[in-house]
């Protein structure tokens, strides 16, 4: 097996994980409340885009 300047990332090399995702999002929350919203959460119906919408409008004007 060859070696290159890439090789030492190679244990980075990883598929996303949601579950780590979600871990570091609850992480996030509990240490500095913010707040992160997973376009998933939206899609499948728990949480409602119109909220999200309200939000920004309201936090940063119309959408351009």
């Amino acid at each position: 097996m060859s070696s290159t300047t890439l090789t030492r990332f190679a244990p980075l090399m990883r598929d996303p994980d949601p579950a780590g995702a979600r871990r570091a999002a609850q992480e996030l929350f509990d240490k500095h409340g913010i707040l992160v919203v997973f376009p998933a959460d939206i899609a499948d119906g728990r949480i409602d885009n119109m909220w999200f919408e309200a939000i920004g409008k309201r936090l940063y004007g119309r959408n351009r």
